[in-house]
C-alpha cells in the first residue's frame, strides 16, 4: 500500500497540472486571438493607411501585431469575457489602461475597438482606436509571413522576428 501511494499522489499532481495548464490557456484569450494564414488588409477608422499583413496563424496576435506592440510583454488583462464571436478585455499597460472589443471571424472578417486612457496633464485622455479586417486569400509571392504592405506600397519587414 505505501508503494502505491506515491503513484496515487503523482497522478493526482498530473491531472492538477493539466488543469491548470488548460485554465492558463483559457485565461488569455487577448493574447491568443489568432487570424488564419493568408493575406489580411487591416483598415483603421480614422486614418486612410490601411495595410495588408500576410499571417501565419501560428505566430499571429492580432492585439500585438495591429493594436499595442509588445501587448504581451508590457500588460497584464484584468478582466475578459468572451461570447460567440465577442470578446471584451480590460488591461492596464505601462501608464496606461487598454480597454478593448473584439467581433467577427478569425477566418473572415473582424472589427477590433479599443479605448486607451492615460493621464495627460493632471487630466484622463482616452484615445479611441476601431480597425476593421477582411481576409483576401492566399500571400503574394514576395510577401514574407509577418511582413506588411502599407497602401504606399512601402513593405515592413516580418514583425514576426521574436517569435
Amino acid at each position: 500500500m505505501t508503494r502505491s501511494a506515491p503513484l496515487i499522489l503523482m497522478a493526482i499532481l498530473s491531472l492538477c497540472a493539466a488543469t491548470a495548464a488548460i485554465a492558463a490557456s483559457a485565461a488569455e484569450p487577448a493574447q491568443r486571438l489568432q487570424r488564419a494564414s493568408g493575406l489580411w488588409k487591416v483598415t483603421p477608422a480614422t486614418s486612410p493607411f490601411s495595410w495588408e499583413i500576410c499571417v501565419d496563424h501560428e505566430r499571429d496576435r492580432l492585439i500585438d501585431d495591429d493594436l499595442w506592440s509588445d501587448f504581451e510583454q508590457e500588460c497584464t488583462i484584468e478582466s475578459q469575457h468572451r461570447d460567440g464571436d465577442s470578446y471584451v478585455f480590460q488591461s492596464s499597460c505601462p501608464g496606461a489602461r487598454l480597454a478593448g472589443s473584439f467581433n467577427g471571424d478569425l477566418n473572415k472578417a473582424y472589427t477590433l475597438t479599443a479605448d486607451t486612457t492615460m493621464e495627460l496633464n493632471g487630466k484622463s485622455e482616452v484615445q479611441r482606436m476601431a480597425l476593421t479586417g477582411e481576409f483576401q486569400g492566399a500571400c503574394p509571392a514576395g510577401l514574407a509571413p509577418g511582413a506588411k504592405k502599407m497602401r504606399s506600397g512601402m513593405v515592413m519587414k516580418s514583425i514576426y522576428s521574436k517569435r
